[in-house]
């Protein structure tokens, strides 16, 4: 498997693989978002794609928090359905740990509650719950989704951030 900065070209690939994500894990929650544009959206920051030959299996990205320019958030961490089980999400996460402590920056990711096997992927490498809220925007039937907040087990513990639009959970 190689890990590499996300190219235009990429985007074909992984436009594919997001919506066969969609169609397993209901990620992105709208189908409405399986678009180029929802995949690069907040993307101010780096992305990286995930190959295993030659085939881009999965993708992560990382840009500054809204809420705090002093922290990183994780946005479209995704891996392909066929593709999982072999260690390319971990790697993914990895690389933007890695990165977050190159920049000296805590990381932080939100995940929908919906997404358990995404949540005891985080918590197995060390990542913990610090917040949750439920949204204020509407899933296709007729919820409002809970959205978790993780942080990386490399953050500074004292070091919170303030994330949600919506009716906290705790």
């Amino acid at each position: 498997m190689e890990i590499r900065v996300r190219t235009d070209a990429d985007l074909p690939a992984l436009l594919l693989a997001l919506a066969a994500t969609h169609e397993v894990d209901k990620y992105p929650v709208l189908p409405t978002h399986v678009t180029s544009e929802w995949l690069l959206e907040g993307d101010d920051g780096m992305a990286w794609v995930a190959e295993h030959e030659g085939e881009v299996v999965g993708h992560i990205a990382v840009a500054e928090a809204e809420e705090d320019p002093n922290a990183l958030s994780v946005h479209r961490l995704f891996v392909r359905p066929g593709a999982r089980g072999h260690g390319v999400a971990s790697t993914l996460l990895t690389t933007v740990e890695t990165y977050s402590k190159i920049l000296a920056q805590d990381l932080f990711l939100e995940v929908v509650s919906h997404n358990s096997e995404a949540m005891r992927l985080y918590e197995s490498r060390g990542w913990h719950r610090v917040s949750g809220y439920v949204a204020t925007w509407t899933a296709p039937d007729g919820t409002h989704p809970e959205i978790n907040l993780y942080a990386s087990p490399h953050n500074d513990a004292a070091h919170v951030l303030h994330v949600g639009r919506g009716k906290p959970t705790e």
